[in-house]
């Protein structure tokens, strides 16, 4: 477009009578050619991720690994982690992995997730300086606190709609975390007096269940589900891309319904 313009504005300028082109069949030809290229010819580098907005089905390629779509807004966190990460953990428990590596993995994963997000709220949200520190600086690894400050300060109900002894059990895989990345799965002081945990005792070498790491995944994408909704509720996505998905979505299943088949 700005060649277009420029040209434009040459040839008028010019006063001078003539027909004036811009040939753009050179581009084409540019692509595989080495050398100088035609003055308005773009080429774009691929960048680190590719992925596809669940939202709107939009193509994206970013640097990095978390970001917006480029059509709708919406943010990729949710996707990644429901669609990588969790599974990714699913199938090392299923072949035997040790459950409670694969719990400390997961407590990290989220911890991530968290930690986008929440840097997100601190760039785009107004906050003291103190108050800005605590979502740039720390990690997650500790869920009451967790609820409680992202639930006061920016109403994300973390656990919404799950019941409180599923966040118990989630709360004691996030100091259990700390075991396992540290101790070796040995109980220390520390988990004892954070936790509160009165089955185990200190020294004492604890293990995890392939269901409950499995149940721990559960509960992680259900909080990880609260946030990413709510965060979109401060920061909506562009409807109208989404809303033509949808639709589309639609016309596909009805067309599939009657018996259709698609190209």
């Amino acid at each position: 477009m700005r060649q277009y313009c420029e040209v434009l504005t040459q040839a008028l300028d010019s006063k001078q009578d003539g027909e004036v082109v811009i040939d753009v069949d050179a581009v084409a030809d540019a692509v595989a050619k080495e050398g100088e290229k035609p003055a308005f010819y773009v080429s774009e580098q691929s960048q680190q991720r590719k992925f596809t907005c669940r939202a709107c089905e939009e193509l994206n390629d970013i640097l990095g690994r978390f970001g917006y779509c480029s059509l709708c807004g919406t943010r990729n966190d949710l996707a990644d982690f429901e669609e990588q990460t969790v599974p990714t953990i699913r199938n090392r428990l299923n072949s035997g992995n040790a459950p409670e590596d694969c719990v400390r993995d997961a407590v990290a994963s989220f911890d991530s997730f968290m930690a986008q997000v929440a840097k997100q709220l601190a760039n785009m949200v107004p906050l003291t300086e103190r108050r800005r520190y605590r979502p740039l600086a720390q990690s997650f690894h500790n869920l009451c606190e967790v609820r409680t400050t992202f639930k006061n300060w920016f109403d994300i109900d973390v656990c919404a709609g799950m019941k409180e002894d599923e966040c118990r059990a989630v709360e004691l895989m996030f100091h259990r975390r700390h075991v396992y990345e540290h101790n070796g799965g040995e109980v220390d002081q520390k988990y004892l007096d954070n936790s509160g945990d009165t089955t185990v005792r200190l020294k004492q070498h604890m293990h995890e269940t392939q269901q409950g790491a499995h149940e721990l995944l559960g509960s992680l994408v259900k909080m990880a589900r609260n946030v990413h909704g709510t965060f979109h509720e401060l920061f909506p996505p562009i409807p109208e891309p989404i809303k033509a998905f949808e639709e589309k979505k639609a016309r596909m299943a009805k067309y599939t319904r009657g018996g259709g088949t698609s190209a």
